[in-house]
């Protein structure tokens, strides 16, 4: 009960720190956009943690203590996903102040929101139907990892990473800021790098990965890549 409670609050401390880093540089707290996109974050990831607790118990404590080394050449690719994404988060913020390119049209913010959630939704999706969704890339052979084809991973071979693709693009047209897209492009190359690098490391080392690959060919984008 304490680490899902950690977790809980977790969830709730990132999205205040969103919406306070956001508001905070536009010198204003009515932006609506901002406050959707924290309460879609909250909320679903809210519901995720309770559903991945009672679900998979296992798997809850390995996203919050991994219990191996992450892959040394994703560490890079990851950091700077992050700062990317923290620096969207600057730009759209100090957009709403300045007015760079706060061009977007209600009806485009509104799409954006919408993408954003299909997004985290993904994501989520991706987490709970698959029992070794680690926050780190490992194989995971003290928990008897296995190959997972079923659900999304029937369309994609990474829904998770693809589910953050849409997050992080649709992040930036939601917080009308068309200048964000800038990085937010920048964070989604080092998703795709860590892609390549996260299948690369499951064709050498997880066995029946090969063949699945063979069966679904695209990584993130369907047709596409």
């Amino acid at each position: 009960m304490k680490d899902l409670l950690v977790r809980l609050v977790i969830v709730i401390i990132a999205g205040a720190v969103v919406a306070g880093v956001l508001s905070g540089l536009a010198g204003r707290w009515d932006l609506w956009n901002v406050w959707a996109a924290v309460g879609i974050f909250v909320v679903l990831g809210s519901l995720q943690t309770l559903a991945l607790h009672r679900k998979n118990p296992g798997l809850f404590k390995e996203q919050m203590q991994p219990a191996g080394r992450e892959l040394r050449s994703r560490r890079p690719l990851h950091i700077g996903f992050n700062l990317m994404f923290f620096l969207a988060l600057i730009i759209a913020g100090l957009d709403q102040r300045f007015h760079w390119s706060d061009i977007v049209r209600p009806a485009g913010v509104l799409a954006g929101l919408v993408i954003f959630a299909t997004g985290v939704g993904l994501y989520l999706w991706a987490m709970l139907s698959n029992p070794f969704f680690s926050s780190i890339a490992r194989i995971q052979a003290d928990r008897g990892q296995r190959v997972i084809s079923k659900e999304p991973y029937g369309i994609v071979r990474h829904p998770g990473y693809a589910g953050l693709l849409l997050f992080v693009i649709a992040f930036a047209v939601a917080l009308n800021s068309l200048l964000s897209i800038i990085p937010a492009v920048a964070a989604a190359a080092c998703l795709a790098g860590m892609t390549v690098l996260e299948d690369r490391m499951l064709r050498e080392e997880l066995a029946g990965y090969a063949d699945y690959a063979a069966k679904v060919h695209y990584r993130l984008i369907p047709g596409v890549w």
